[in-house]
């Protein structure tokens, strides 16, 4: 019996979760190395300094960002379907569409400077 693409959906996610929390560790860590960088930089070793952690905050905020949000309308179309709503292409469009306006939304918010 073949593997559906729900199945495939469910796995992919699994992995969406994993990378997501270790992203958020490392962008707390720097975020704290922002903050109080002398404690950071002597519970790292040293590895973690205030200008590498302003370095880690700044790029990891918009791929942090892009994973949580397609994490949770996977999980929103999954949420949908036990609720009844039809799995169909009309829902994968709408979720398509909802993802990248948001996905619009976090690139405008990181590229516009005031």
């Amino acid at each position: 019996m073949g593997k559906t693409s729900k199945y495939y959906l469910l796995k992919l996610n699994r992995v969406f979760v994993w990378v997501c929390f270790f992203l958020l560790i490392i962008f707390v860590l720097s975020g704290y190395g922002i903050a109080n960088p002398e404690l950071v930089e002597a519970l790292t070793g040293g590895i973690v300094t205030r200008m590498s952690a302003i370095y880690l905050h700044r790029i990891l905020d918009m791929p942090l960002l892009a994973l949580l949000m397609t994490h949770i309308l996977i999980e929103l179309k999954f949420a949908l379907a036990r609720w009844g709503v039809k799995d169909g292409k009309l829902l994968n469009v709408f979720l398509i569409i909802l993802g990248g306006f948001f996905v619009g939304l976090l690139i405008l918010m990181n590229t516009v400077r005031y």
